[in-house]
């Protein structure tokens, strides 16, 4: 059979005439358990899809002068920062692509932060599980005889219980934090696959409107010039 993750309490638990196991009880679980858990992920790309999300949403507002007006504030028009926003847009507008390259970069590395959170959560309720089952063995064990052992015992099992619930509440975080990611996950796919692709539909429509609009006014233009070039042909005759 394999090797336990980490150590299961001993039989008998504790030896009570040992001032110094008394004291140290559970020592090797605990470092067991930070082996087991390792250092915490390093955060970041959950942020940085923020800000690329954040981008995108400019870029899409540069044709849209009075939303970057109404978002900057009246202070902010009166400091001239919606014109700064404004080119700020338009710049973004001429590198969305780049910027949804950037935010699926983004995606898969949270993807793997999430993933991580999980198996973090996994070796986090493992280690509750030994550390309450260490805290039951010892409660279970004959008591010391001597009261200064006897107090260590007591100390050293509030010691472990405290650490367990401190770890429940690591897991819960961590399932909160993958739960925070999944959703902007979802929120990123909803604005690239949906909103991003209408947003391009109206644009070209909006495009093909005023072309439509210049071929009409250069149809006008044509045809009045025609009838100048026509009146300036009879008079000549």
């Amino acid at each position: 059979m394999p090797e336990p993750l980490l150590p299961v309490p001993p039989q008998p638990a504790l030896a009570a005439d040992d001032p110094l196991a008394v004291a140290g009880y559970g020592s090797e679980l605990l470092v067991a358990v930070e082996r087991l858990i390792g250092p915490p992920v390093v955060a970041g790309a959950a942020s940085a899809l923020v800000l690329e999300m954040d981008n995108i949403r400019l870029a899409m507002q540069a044709r849209d002068g009075r939303q970057i007006r109404r978002s900057v504030g009246l202070l902010g028009r009166l400091l001239g920062r919606d014109v700064e926003a404004q080119v700020q847009a338009e710049q973004l507008a001429g590198q969305l692509d780049v910027c949804l390259l950037r935010a699926d970069g983004q995606v898969q590395a949270l993807r793997q932060e999430l993933a991580h959170y999980l198996r973090q959560v996994a070796s986090v309720e493992l280690a509750v599980a030994a550390i309450d089952d260490w805290a039951v063995a010892g409660e279970s064990a004959t008591a010391p005889v001597d009261s200064v052992a006897q107090a260590a015992l007591q100390r050293r099992l509030l010691h472990l219980r405290g650490l367990a619930r401190l770890r429940q509440t690591e897991a819960e975080q961590l399932r909160l934090l993958h739960a925070q990611g999944a959703e902007l996950i979802e929120r990123y796919q909803r604005i690239r696959d949906v909103l991003l692709p209408l947003w391009r539909q109206q644009a070209l429509a909006e495009r093909a409107a005023q072309m439509s609009g210049t071929l009409a006014q250069a149809a006008d233009a044509q045809a009045r010039i025609l009838d100048e070039v026509t009146a300036m042909q009879a008079r000549l005759r």
